[in-house]
C-alpha cells in the first residue's frame, strides 16, 4: 500500500509505502529512507487496511474549489483513492492518520 501526499502552499511531495514484510519506505522529494514497523504497528496498519468501511469510500473525494490543500492519493487492494480530507470518511481518515505517522518530517 502506498500513500502520496502533495500540495499545500509549500509544494509538499511525500510518499510512504508499507510492504508485506513490515518495511516502510518513504520518499520526500528524493530523500529516501527505509524503516521497519513493530509487530503491533504492522497489525494495526493491516487492520485499518482491512476495514470493510473502506469499500464504501468513494475513489475521489476532493473539494475542487479548495486551494493549497494537501492531496492524498492512496493505492491499496487494486484501488486508487484520492482525497483532500474535506469529506468526513472516518475509515479513510484513520488510515491516512496512521500512515502519516511514517511520513518524513521536514
Amino acid at each position: 500500500m502506498t500513500m502520496v501526499v502533495t500540495g499545500g502552499y509549500t509544494g509538499v511531495h511525500k510518499e510512504v509505502t508499507l510492504r508485506g514484510d513490515g518495511s516502510v519506505h518513504t520518499d520526500d522529494k528524493g530523500e529516501r529512507a527505509v524503516r521497519r514497523t513493530g509487530a503491533a504497528e504492522f497489525t494495526e496498519l493491516r487492520t485499518l487496511l482491512g476495514d470493510p468501511a473502506l469499500d464504501e469510500v468513494s475513489d475521489f473525494t476532493k473539494d475542487t474549489e479548495g486551494a493549497d490543500m494537501f492531496q492524498y492519493t492512496l493505492r491499496f487492494d487494486g484501488r486508487t483513492v484520492m482525497t483532500d480530507r474535506s469529506v468526513d470518511e472516518p475509515a479513510l481518515d484513520r488510515l491516512v492518520d496512521a500512515l502519516s505517522e511514517w511520513l518524513p518530517e521536514r
